[in-house]
């Protein structure tokens, strides 16, 4: 028997659910799934700390130039030929990080990563504002956010078992054979989504449309936003393996679950931002979610003065501000690209780069403070939770609702 219409459309939409999920959650997942190895890592490369958060620096600087140029190409010449080469690439650097014999040979493949495998992130939202109506892309980026959201929750434990079982090179493998299922798949069941008659726009005409959006208040504003508001949960991210595992002496077990338990806050705040932002809006969602993450920021802080041995101190507010992230992130990504229909590769490719620069900017910075201890984190999570509520208040448009009536 032949498959009824209701059944064929639903298959094609799972087909399409769970490509973007893996296009997006792969590079997000890539952060997270090595974080348990980290100490195995630096005894078998005799790589120091500063080395080991140079990975992590230089994913995010891969990530920050992947989203400047993807957006663009992916304009020029398909969505799905850019996924094609991004991919690629990325199968091909999970491999040198599989063969890395030296700590520079990991950081060269985790740069590469972040080149290839993070135009998945950028595209795979375009392709979102591509083929779904305004009404169900709300729906659909809250998806894969809250993908994005458990990516950091699983991906830590799996790479704990894959460490204590079979060592910190599987996990690369795992990566690599991940990023090749994505290619079948795109091989065999993706078409291009590029709206036919598009104008892809001249490099001039690029820089001219990237200076008016850095001069446009609207986008600014929720450009900044995200990028002050992940900031203020990544320096968590890149120092917690070694506040726990060697600080505090964790396994990679333990340090997973701990981790992984706290970015549960995360998918809280996704699932709060899709069930509410018809309700409330994206804008007034925002700003509440500022005002709880400074408080929490402002808490952590003070709980690594007082109490700088304790993980409870540690973890029970970063979980809160993981939840208002939760909810900031995709609401800034809904409200963003709506203005920019015709150029909504570009947009969104310029509005992850500052994101990300940003992000790579912070994390050189904890790298350059950090001591094993919490404090330094505590204190660039509270600065830039502070900035966050700076940027939004500062940028708002006139006659729009204020941080304190959002």
């Amino acid at each position: 028997m032949s498959s009824s219409p209701s059944s064929t459309s639903r298959q094609v939409a799972w087909t399409w659910t769970l490509f973007l999920l893996g296009v997006v959650c792969l590079p997000r997942a890539t952060i997270d799934i090595y974080l348990p190895s980290l100490p195995a890592i630096a005894r078998e490369l005799g790589a120091s700390s500063y080395e080991l958060q140079l990975t992590m620096t230089v994913y995010m600087v891969g990530y920050a130039i992947s989203m400047l140029v993807c957006g663009p190409l992916a304009d020029r010449f398909g969505r799905r030929t850019v996924l094609i080469g991004g991919i690629g690439l990325y199968f091909a650097a999970s491999v040198v990080c599989t063969v890395a014999s030296t700590a520079t040979g990991l950081i060269t493949g985790r740069f590469l990563q972040a080149l290839g495998g993070c135009c998945g992130t950028v595209v795979g939202r375009v392709i979102v504002r591509d083929r779904y109506p305004p009404h169900l892309q709300t729906g659909v980026l809250s998806t894969l956010s809250t993908g994005m959201a458990l990516s950091p929750v699983i991906a830590p434990l799996i790479g704990g078992i894959v460490e204590v079982g079979m060592g910190w090179r599987w996990t690369f493998v795992l990566l690599t054979v991940s990023s090749a299922a994505l290619l079948l798949a795109l091989d065999a069941w993706i078409p291009e989504t590029l709206p036919a008659g598009s104008r892809p726009l001249g490099l001039r005409d690029l820089a001219r449309l990237y200076r008016k959006l850095l001069c446009t208040r609207e986008f600014l504003r929720y450009a900044l936003t995200i990028s002050l508001a992940y900031c203020t949960y990544f320096p968590f991210v890149m120092d917690s393996s070694n506040i726990f595992q060697r600080g505090m002496n964790w396994s990679p077990i333990e340090f997973a679950i701990a981790y992984g338990t706290t970015v549960l806050g995360y998918l809280l705040g996704t699932t709060i931002f899709r069930r509410r932002a018809g309700a409330l809006g994206a804008d007034a969602l925002i700003g509440w979610a500022i005002r709880l993450n400074v408080a929490c920021a402002i808490t952590m802080k003070f709980w690594a003065i007082c109490s700088p041995a304790s993980a409870f101190a540690l973890l029970v507010p970063m979980a809160v501000l993981m939840l208002t992230v939760g909810m900031i992130i995709p609401a800034c990504q809904f409200a963003v690209l709506q203005p920019y229909p015709h150029v909504a590769g570009a947009a969104s490719g310029l509005f992850f780069f500052v994101q990300m620069g940003i992000t790579a900017a912070c994390s050189w910075i904890l790298a350059q403070l950090a001591d094993g201890t919490s404090s330094p984190m505590a204190s660039i999570t509270l600065t830039a939770s502070l900035l966050t509520a700076w940027a939004w208040r500062r940028l708002q448009a006139p006659g729009s609702p204020t941080l304190d009536r959002a």
